[in-house]
């Protein structure tokens, strides 16, 4: 009988911070997370359907956008068309890692804020989308309430 070889188990680095699961209403649930933009500490959901990391424009007007600054549109679940500003940020807190010249997409998160501030009394700064979600490698432990993401 031959014997099983053991695989060595590959060990990334990998940075594990809590995050908050907050009830909007009955059997409504979004994972939130806190994070520092250049200057501006805040609330960003992790949002796993939202194809790129959106900022919220009114709390963000002075970064700059792409030199050619370009447009695109974006459909949200309600089928609603906005359109959205790409823009630079030089940094992005999250826990003791930050993450230098991220490319973000500004929207209007009027109706996210006003939702959050009508069942919690709470302002969102963004969506942590999944292009920033697959290139860290996320893994988010509802059971535990922590996010993990490789260094």
């Amino acid at each position: 009988m031959r014997r099983k070889k053991h695989l060595k188990a590959c060990h990334y680095r990998r940075l594990t911070i809590p995050i908050e699961i907050v009830s909007l209403e009955d059997n409504s649930y979004h994972p939130v997370i806190r994070v520092k933009i250049e200057h501006i500490a805040g609330d960003m959901i992790i949002d796993t359907g939202a194809s790129v990391t959106v900022i919220d424009e009114q709390l963000f007007p002075e970064l700059p956008g792409e030199p050619t600054f370009l447009e695109m549109q974006s459909g949200s679940v309600t089928g609603q068309i906005q359109h959205v500003r790409l823009v630079k940020a030089k940094e992005m807190q999250i826990g003791d890692r930050k993450f230098k010249n991220l490319k973000l997409a500004a929207i209007d998160l009027k109706y996210v804020n006003d939702m959050y501030n009508r069942h919690l009394n709470r302002k969102i700064i963004g969506l942590l989308g999944c292009d920033f979600c697959v290139k860290h490698k996320v893994v988010i432990d509802y059971r535990s309430k922590e996010l993990s993401f490789s260094l």
